[in-house]
């Protein structure tokens, strides 16, 4: 049995989607078909049940699941070891985290590691939470970064607070509570907000926040996975949004921003990754410098250049 197979069929066996597989272990929808068939043809037996209604592992498939994990995982410390043995820092790091993040903490962070350790080839990917989860269990990801708090997925994933970012609210620059610089849930009660969707930390901490009045009050424009997005629509005059100030701090002059009403004013940075007995030296300097790194990356008290100051 081929490694690459092995991982390949992980991938196959935990999405039961060939598509969804194939853009785990990056390789074309054939190439994965191709690899499980052989697979199969190498252990005499079928691994999946194939039918209209998609894929199924059959009880053989489930039997090797149990193993190949196992036999990765421990192909992953042999040459976690030989690394250490050796001295050498090189290989790949794939980095997941989400848009947000992707687009604004996470890219200072690669630069440095890169210029520390030049011969790592680095990958960014961007996903939903789920998917940074199931990423880094699946070995797909060597480490994730998402907001707030991460349940735990897998026994043996291990996460970390790292930073902490300040939540905000903006606003179209015309808006009444443009002149305020303090503002209370009940300011916003009867206001237009755009959301994200359900499960992320920002709509929790919006439908804590007006528990009491929704789903009547604030009115819901619609919900976005894209912060770029809802940070675009505030500032073509859209409605409100609860948004972390990283974001807000690329707005233009269209947009005002005041603190949040929320009980917690920030949400935290946490970052994810699976612990081995022998940890990637790569994966291990990495983590090194995040610490390193974000634990500067606290909310900052100050004024935005478009928010008001008085009241």
């Amino acid at each position: 049995m081929q490694l690459r197979y092995l991982k390949t069929f992980v991938a196959v066996a935990t999405t039961l989607n060939i598509t969804r597989a194939s853009e785990r272990v990056h390789l074309a929808q054939s190439s994965v078909t191709e690899q499980i068939q052989a697979l199969e043809s190498d252990l005499g037996t079928s691994l999946f049940d194939r039918s209209r209604r998609g894929l199924k592992l059959t009880a053989a498939g489930q039997r090797l699941l149990d193993y190949a994990n196992d036999l990765l995982d421990l192909a992953d410390e042999a040459r976690s070891a030989v690394a250490d043995a050796s001295g050498t820092v090189a290989g790949r790091l794939t980095v997941g985290g989400l848009e947000t993040l992707c687009s604004t903490r996470l890219p200072a962070v690669l630069a440095e590691f890169h210029r520390r350790h030049p011969d790592v080839e680095l990958n960014l990917r961007a996903d939903d939470s789920s998917g940074l989860r199931a990423g880094v269990t699946s070995g797909a990801l060597d480490v994730s970064f998402h907001f707030g708090a991460v349940p735990a997925a897998a026994p043996e994933l291990r996460s970390e607070q790292v930073a902490l970012e300040e939540l905000v609210t903006i606003m179209p620059a015309n808006h009444r509570l443009a002149g305020y610089s303090a503002i209370t849930p009940d300011d916003l009660a009867d206001e237009t907000f755009l959301v994200t969707r359900p499960g992320c930390v920002y709509r929790r901490m919006f439908d804590e926040t007006f528990a009491a009045t929704l789903p009547d009050r604030p009115k819901l424009v619609g919900e976005f996975a894209s912060m770029g997005a809802i940070r675009s629509l505030v500032e073509g005059g859209l409605g409100c949004a609860l948004v972390p100030r990283l974001v807000a701090s690329a707005a233009d002059a269209n947009v005002v921003v005041l603190p949040w009403v929320g009980s917690s004013p920030v949400t935290p940075v946490t970052m994810v990754w699976r612990h081995r007995r022998i940890q990637a030296p790569v994966l291990r300097l990495f983590l090194a410098m995040v610490r390193e790194i974000l634990a500067i990356a606290r909310p900052v008290a100050g004024h935005h250049r478009h928010e008001a100051r008085f009241r």
